[in-house]
């Protein structure tokens, strides 16, 4: 973990509250809820389905924007914009991690990557450049070799690896993982965070993960619990 003392706030959230209409009344999903993201650390946001555990990753991803409060995204504003400026800062500043990798199967590794850079918009001669960072992204999560690969010829975990290059393509300051382990085995889950937590380290930028998994929680800078929509003080670590 990082001991720097002067680190980059790649997130701030303040005092954000996100209300769901439900038939003839509302729902809180997040009441109040504040959270900030440095450079080189790592952030866990964990409690039980329903707590707002994934509203607050959908505030931080600069989907949704809260009825109230602050957001900011790599030094810019996020809250009170509209959908093409919120989709702008997404595509410029953020990465994401999905749950399940999502890969298109009939695409190599580096391609997996390289499509990333065509759905952002670069093109051309610039596009094929890029092949050049795809191969190193993909040696830096220990895949080298394996650009040319298809997902049928490679395990969960290693599709789960390219998911990862695949989110870091545009040089984030922002890395958000929505439960990137849940479906892994014990040894692998700890593989992945464990190289999330060097990749966060080497490469500087800020990484929220949302987990249910405790047994997790010791490679974080700091854990965030959520239940009915508040964040609770100091969660116990397993």
């Amino acid at each position: 973990m990082s001991t720097a003392t002067a680190l980059k706030t790649h997130l701030t959230i303040s005092d954000a509250r996100v209300v769901y209409p439900d038939g003839t009344t509302t729902v809180t999903a997040l009441d109040g809820v504040s959270l900030s993201a440095r450079a080189r650390e790592m952030t866990a946001i964990i409690g039980e389905s329903g707590s707002g555990k994934s509203t607050l990753l959908s505030v931080a991803a600069a989907l949704i924007a809260p009825d109230s409060g602050d957001v900011t995204v790599a030094g810019e504003r996020v809250d009170g914009t509209d959908d093409t400026e919120r989709a702008r800062i997404r595509r410029e500043h953020i990465g994401f991690i999905f749950q399940q990798p999502n890969l298109v199967a009939s695409l190599n590794a580096r391609d997996q990557l390289l499509l990333t850079d065509h759905i952002r918009g670069v093109r051309g001669k610039e596009l094929r450049n890029r092949a050049r960072r795809a191969d190193d992204l993909l040696d830096r999560v220990g895949l080298g070799g394996f650009g040319e690969r298809r997902m049928h010829q490679m395990s969960g975990g290693q599709r789960q690896r390219v998911n990862i290059a695949r989110a870091l393509m545009g040089s984030p300051e922002l890395l958000l993982a929505d439960e990137p382990t849940s479906a892994l085995d014990h040894q692998l889950s700890h593989e992945i965070v464990e190289l999330l937590r060097s990749l966060t380290d080497d490469l500087g930028f800020a990484t929220v993960m949302v987990t249910h998994d405790r047994g997790l929680l010791h490679v974080m800078d700091q854990v965030v619990e959520i239940r009915d929509g508040r964040v609770l003080e100091g969660p116990e670590r397993q």
